[in-house]
């Protein structure tokens, strides 16, 4: 395992975790709660990532 993966691996999380902690707003929980895998981890800095390109997506 390269050092990248090990920095990267230490501060992941599950959805549950991320729905439950202080970071996020209610509005923004409720987002997440849509667009997050049951299955995968996620880092606090991939689920702003994520909010943020869902929310400015075009709406068709």
């Amino acid at each position: 395992m390269s050092t990248n993966e090990t920095s990267s691996n230490s501060n992941v999380f599950g959805k549950g975790q991320i729905l439950e902690s202080t970071l996020f707003l209610p509005k923004e929980k409720d987002v997440l709660n849509v667009i997050l895998q049951d299955e995968q981890s996620y880092t606090v800095e991939d689920a702003k990532e994520l909010l943020v390109l869902f929310l400015n997506k075009e709406v068709i």
